[in-house]
């Protein structure tokens, strides 16, 4: 997804090891993949004082719910591929 919008496999690598250090991605973006990543590591700690955090950094109600949707839909996809023993198409290994 993210080579889809033209990032390159270092670029990915650079993000996932360190969203704020990734000079390239504006805070809006920043925003976004904490989010996400949240949505996936610790759903339970997505509260309301965290979403009027990313309220206050101009996140609309709709980027944050389409942020939430998104992630939720890719944990459940993978979650059922994992338990059915589907292999992934089009996966590349980052090599770590």
């Amino acid at each position: 997804m993210a080579m889809a919008q033209g990032y390159t496999l270092e670029e990915i690598q650079n993000i996932l090891e360190d969203i704020e250090g990734t000079p390239f991605l504006d805070q809006k973006t920043k925003l976004l993949l904490r989010l996400a990543e949240r949505v996936t590591r610790e759903p339970y700690k997505i509260h309301q004082k965290f979403i009027q955090g990313l309220r206050e950094h101009g996140l609309k109600d709709e980027e944050i719910f389409e942020a939430i949707a998104v992630g939720a839909f890719f944990n459940f996809m993978t979650r059922m591929a994992d338990a059915l023993g589907a292999p992934v198409e089009g996966f590349t290994s980052t090599g770590s």
